[in-house]
Parts: structure tokens; sequence; C-alpha cells
């Protein structure tokens, strides 16, 4: 352990500093240090959840983890994963290298003597199968009733081989147009790029 002093406006204390990395054996839960998994997310450095949706059914049966579908419009239609994470200082934790959070798999590349090299594991909690790209629903539902029958709302989701057909036509002759809207606001017609709608607040 290591030896500080914090200065403060009456004295000078001792402040120890646990270099957890060291330990010989894996710590408890009610122990000073942790395990590296263990620690909260904003002691971690973690990647965005693995998109699996466009994988064949046997490749996402290899992965230990990622998103089989991304998106949804209700909490019960939101996939649950847990993501690659590194904590931000290695000190401060103990790293299990044979913990069941190391996936050890060399046919979807996770070779485990990388993931222990870069300190690398699978979180114990759990992030949603979403993603966010810039895409509200109130401005697309306004385009989709100004200017639905140029396609415009098509274009803004990323909808671009749909969206000039729509151009040309003028909206189906305004069925279309009326078809878009009603599909937007029955959560029918989302962002190309399976993308969740973003939040105003």
């Amino acid at each position: 352990a290591e030896v500080s002093t914090q200065s403060t406006g009456i004295s000078s204390l001792p402040l120890i500093i646990s270099d957890c990395s060291r330990l010989t054996r894996r710590p408890a839960r009610t122990d000073i240090c942790k395990v590296c998994e263990e620690l909260p997310e904003h002691l971690l450095e973690c990647d965005e959840v693995l998109d699996l949706s466009e994988y064949n059914k046997s490749d996402k049966d290899a992965y230990h983890y990622g998103c089989s579908k991304m998106g949804g419009e209700s909490i019960s239609e939101i996939e649950m994963t847990r993501v690659v994470c590194k904590s931000l200082d290695p000190f401060t934790c103990w790293y299990d290298q044979d913990s069941e959070s190391i996936p050890n798999d060399n046919k979807t590349g996770l070779i485990k003597q990388e993931w222990i090299q870069n300190r690398y594991f699978l979180s114990e909690f759990k992030k949603p199968c979403v993603r966010y790209t810039g895409h509200y629903f109130q401005s697309t539902l306004i385009y989709s009733i100004l200017l639905g029958f140029l396609g415009v709302d098509r274009f803004c989701l990323g909808w671009t081989g749909i969206g000039v057909g729509k151009m040309l036509t003028v909206g189906g002759l305004g069925i279309w147009w009326v078809i878009d809207i009603i599909l937007l606001i029955t959560g029918n017609l989302t962002p190309n790029d399976k993308s969740n709608w973003e939040n105003l607040y």
C-alpha cells in the first residue's frame, strides 16, 4: 500500500491507498479491494452494446454477449446485454484472470490472452440494446404532415430509395402520404438504422 498525506485546514492526515492489483487472492465482497467486474459503472470504461442483429444465428450463438436485435417500442421489447469493460484505474481493483466474465472463444476472435493483456471483462450489469442517432419523433411527424408528399420524412429516417419513389409520385397521389403519417404515429415507421427516438429532455 502507498501512504500519502492529505492537507486539511486543521492538520495533515495520512491517507492509505491500496494497490488492489497486487493481491494474491480474490477479495471478498466486503473487502476494501474489489474484483474489477464488481466496480460501479462510473469507475469503468465500457464499450457500447454489441450489435449482432445482422449476424446469422450460428454467429450470434458463438458470442457470450451482444444484442440479437436493436431497439423496441416498449421496455418489454428491448433486450439487455452485458458489455466489455475495463477499470479506469488498474490499481483500484483485482483482475480475475479465471473469471467467467472473460470469454474464451476463438471463433469470435475473443482470445482470452488478449482480454487478459488489456484487462477486459464483461460487466455484471446489463445495458439496453438501444442506440440514438439524432432522430426525433416530434420533428419527423411534423415533416411527415407538412412535407410528406415530397418524401422528406422518409429521407430523414434514412429510407432514401422509398423517399425518392414517394417524391416522384407526389406522395403516391396523397395516399402514401397519409399512410406514412399513420405508420409513424402507430410506431410502424422508424429509423432505417434501427436506432431509437431521441428524448426531448
